[in-house]
């Protein structure tokens, strides 16, 4: 999971003990990460429970998916305290829909794409590139672009822009394996860069367990310094 005052989701392998080989995860449960702030997992994932908290232990965001055996989403909870959003949307026979808070609908294809999103600030059209990984996001009256993800050779944006908030979110890949969801990242809005730094914990099944994160705006991590901790719990088929 990540801040929400950061436009997508970031993942990157560190040094982990863990990482003999690479993790392919199912692009439909990617997708659904990035669209709605969930670290995506690996295996016959039923329920996924995330939150993050404060050093306080206040909490922050808190995002819970549930997914069919396929790796479709089925539904969708989130409570954003930092930006004052809470939703539960449903994917019912290919419609999306809400059933509280922020109204939310569109329409997913067979692949699990959404490939229309309706929601408070607008209507949209989603496309995908050839590995069936999210790529732009456009308004449909207009076609303008908002989003825009860019890939490398794996499966994790390494670049991601949004027209709309005028930000640029450079992820770096220290290990050159973005298998798990510890990462580093520089997200430049205007003249300000907020560096975000993750690492976790994993399970026996190579999902995230606990993670700590910090973010600060200097790449060494001294000014402005604040500390949060996320918990990830995963139920499976």
């Amino acid at each position: 999971m990540k801040f929400g005052f950061l436009p997508a989701l970031a993942l990157c392998l560190t040094f982990s003990s863990q990482a003999a080989s690479p993790i392919q995860f199912k692009p439909a449960i990617l997708n659904a990460a990035l669209l709605f702030n969930h670290d995506p997992s690996t295996g016959p994932v039923k329920h996924s429970l995330q939150w993050i908290r404060s050093s306080a232990g206040e909490l922050k965001l808190m995002t819970e998916v549930w997914y069919d055996r396929n790796g479709c989403f089925t539904r969708i909870n989130m409570v954003d305290k930092i930006n004052h959003t809470e939703f539960r949307i449903v994917n019912q026979n290919g419609i999306l829909s809400s059933r509280k808070g922020q109204h939310i609908a569109g329409k997913v294809n067979q692949h699990c794409q959404i490939t229309e999103l309706d929601n408070e600030s607008g209507k949209y059209n989603l496309s995908y590139n050839a590995q069936g990984l999210l790529e732009t996001v456009r308004k449909r009256d207009s076609n303008e672009m908002t989003q825009r993800y860019e890939y490398r050779l794996g499966q994790f944006p390494v670049r991601i822009r949004d027209y709309q908030q005028q930000t640029d979110n450079v992820i770096a890949y220290p290990a050159g394996n973005p298998q798990f969801v510890d990462f580093k990242s520089a997200l430049t809005a205007g003249k300000f860069t907020l560096w975000l730094k993750q690492s976790c914990s994993y399970q026996k099944e190579g999902n995230a367990g606990l993670c700590s994160l910090i973010t600060a705006y200097d790449e060494d991590y001294r000014l402005g310094a604040q500390v949060a901790f996320s918990n990830h719990q995963t139920e499976y088929y």
